[in-house]
């Protein structure tokens, strides 16, 4: 993933960090859910890797407030799925 298409600093969440990206490539995206996140409420769908189909994090499908609606239509990837460490 190219550092331009990364838009925000990383987030810690439970399995370490993650991003929010604009874009993704070689993904497979789940079916639509409402999950309570620490920032409201979203309608989310959970990201697969396009080989091997391990979950890598969600994209946003909707925010329901206003606060959050830059999130919509973007992705947040865990770093541990999405980076090698010490390459």
């Amino acid at each position: 993933m190219s550092h331009s298409m990364m838009i925000s600093f990383p987030r810690l969440f439970i399995n370490g960090r993650a991003f929010l990206f604009s874009h993704a490539m070689n993904i497979v995206t789940g079916p639509k859910e409402d999950r309570h996140l620490l920032t409201g409420l979203h309608t989310v769908a959970d990201v697969y890797c396009g080989d091997c189909r391990e979950v890598l994090g969600w994209k946003y499908e909707r925010a329901y407030e206003a606060s959050q609606k830059y999130k919509e239509g973007k992705f947040i990837l865990e770093k541990s799925k999405i980076a090698k460490e010490n390459w």
